[in-house]
């Protein structure tokens, strides 16, 4: 139950038994207020106790929100992944979530991040505004060219029928950069390399190796168009 519900409970449950206290003629100094009959009375003060009741009750149950740790990212972190490249967590991270700085100097890719969100329409928020899709007229990444031209699309794994995350690439400079959603595990993978002859290993390494681990039962969820990051 939403807590703004839980706490309009709680002030209706007082409310009522606080006129059904006055209406028992406690207050007779107030002649503007009438003692009320008995039956009304014990059915204001149920009623009272009973929202009162319910509101503290939701206030006490209310789950705590989990606040995600590196650890969690890791999770989802390929073993390959994590062999290859010394992953330490970013001061950088989107408001709610947490980010891993995979670069490590000479590999491919130059640079990496992974970053985990609590929920998937923060993560596609964030994807959103950091890649401009609407300004990404490809489909595809396949080639430099399509780096160049800039795309973005969504994407599937083993079964073409779900739709797994979003996928952008376009180059900033002189960086080709790959940017795509994982909305299993509401995980956004970003990697970066400069040299043009280490291109067909970053393909692989992004198409292939990067992708995020986790429970393979859960199903992709779908992000909300109107998020805000």
């Amino acid at each position: 139950m939403p807590l703004v519900v839980e706490i309009i409970l709680i002030v209706i449950g007082c409310v009522l038994l606080v006129a059904a206290l006055i209406g028992s003629g406690i207050s007779r100094r107030l002649m503007t207020i009438p003692k009320m009959h008995r039956a009304p009375r014990v059915i204001v003060a149920i009623l009272g106790v009973l929202l009162l009741a319910g509101g503290m009750w939701g206030v006490s149950t209310e789950p705590e929100k989990h606040e995600l740790s590196l650890a969690d990212l890791k999770a989802h972190i390929p073993p390959d992944v994590k062999a290859s490249l010394v992953c330490v967590e970013s001061a950088e991270a989107p408001k709610g979530a947490v980010s891993a700085n995979c670069s490590t100097e000479g590999m491919v890719p130059e640079q990496v991040w992974y970053t985990l969100f609590p929920d998937v329409h923060s993560m596609h928020a964030y994807w959103a505004k950091q890649t401009l899709p609407e300004d990404l007229p490809g489909t595809k990444c396949d080639k430099i060219d399509d780096y160049k031209k800039g795309s973005d699309y969504e994407y599937s794994l083993e079964d073409v029928s779900v739709i797994v995350g979003d996928y952008a690439c376009y180059m900033s400079g002189d960086t080709m950069v790959a940017v795509y959603t994982d909305r299993r595990f509401n995980v956004v993978v970003w990697a970066q390399i400069s040299n043009p002859k280490d291109f067909s290993d970053f393909l692989t390494w992004v198409q292939d190796t990067s992708q995020p681990i986790g429970d393979s039962d859960v199903a992709p969820a779908t992000p909300s168009p109107t998020a805000e990051p």
